[in-house]
């Protein structure tokens, strides 16, 4: 498995309108082939929010990033954030089975 993370900072009305935009990115994502879940966390104190994006294969999340340069140019777009840094990652450790 393969992540993908956005790391956001913005003022506190931009970073307000990252997370209320969170809904319609979501399903965006989830559409996308390979798609194995994505998280959206925000810190309102420290103005930053940061998107985790998890890829079941790394050639989906590699497939996946002009997708993704978009969604997040729409992102800045609509809300004002700008995007502080980007980040690829193979997943080594899961959650735990239940």
């Amino acid at each position: 498995m393969f992540a993908r993370t956005s790391t956001w900072g913005g003022t506190p009305e931009a970073i307000e309108k990252w997370a209320a935009s969170v809904e319609t990115v979501r399903p965006f994502v989830a559409g996308l082939e390979g798609n194995a879940g994505a998280f959206f966390l925000v810190d309102t104190a420290g103005r930053r929010a940061l998107t985790l994006t998890l890829w079941k294969t790394e050639a989906a999340a590699l497939a996946s990033d002009a997708s993704a340069d978009e969604s997040r140019g729409r992102t800045m777009a609509a809300t004002g954030v700008e995007l502080l840094e980007r980040g690829q990652y193979e997943v080594l450790v899961g959650p735990a089975a239940s």
